[in-house]
């Protein structure tokens, strides 16, 4: 028989199970610092940009309360996305999860957040409930109280996006 009938047949080429090699789209790591960057970015975008813009373009009521629903969503976003950084410390650093100051970070962020969200944001809304009640008898009494808290609320705010800069250096 002449060789050329007698042709080995080629093996398909071999390829590495699929099982054998976990893919990631994204990890937890690169969708940890997304998060992050999305909700410092808004952070600091809207407190820069949009609310001095707000201000200067719409009369006082209209920009507070349009300034007090985007704080609202803000506070949900940045939530969410504390969640996801601690969820990612966790997983990278499980027994030195307290040595690292991107835990620290972060719990400082998530407790300045609640403070601001929980406690300081209801009594900012109960002063500008009461200051629209009286409006014109009653500013001078109620301003100093809603200037107080309004700038501790601010600096806090500051404070988070600082915080916030400073987990993102760390990554």
């Amino acid at each position: 028989m002449p060789k050329s009938t007698f042709r080995k047949k080629k093996s398909p080429p071999k390829t590495p199970s699929i099982l054998s090699h976990k893919r990631e789209i994204i990890s937890i790591h690169q969708f940890s610092k997304i998060a992050m960057t999305f909700w410092l970015g808004g952070t600091w975008m809207s407190g820069l940009i949009f609310f001095p813009i707000l201000f200067k373009t719409l009369d006082q009521i209209s920009a507070s309360e349009i300034v007090g629903q985007i704080l609202n969503i803000q506070a949900y976003i940045g939530i969410i996305c504390l969640i996801i950084a601690l969820i990612e410390v966790i997983i990278n650093h499980k027994f030195s999860l307290f040595a690292t100051k991107r835990f620290w970070y972060i719990l400082s962020m998530f407790s300045i957040l609640i403070i601001n969200y929980f406690a300081i944001f209801p009594i900012i809304s109960n002063l500008k409930q009461k200051l629209s009640l009286f409006a014109h008898q009653f500013i001078a009494l109620q301003n100093n109280s809603f200037d107080f808290w309004h700038s501790f609320s601010a600096i806090l705010f500051i404070l988070t996006c600082i915080l916030g800069m400073l987990y993102l250096i760390e990554m």
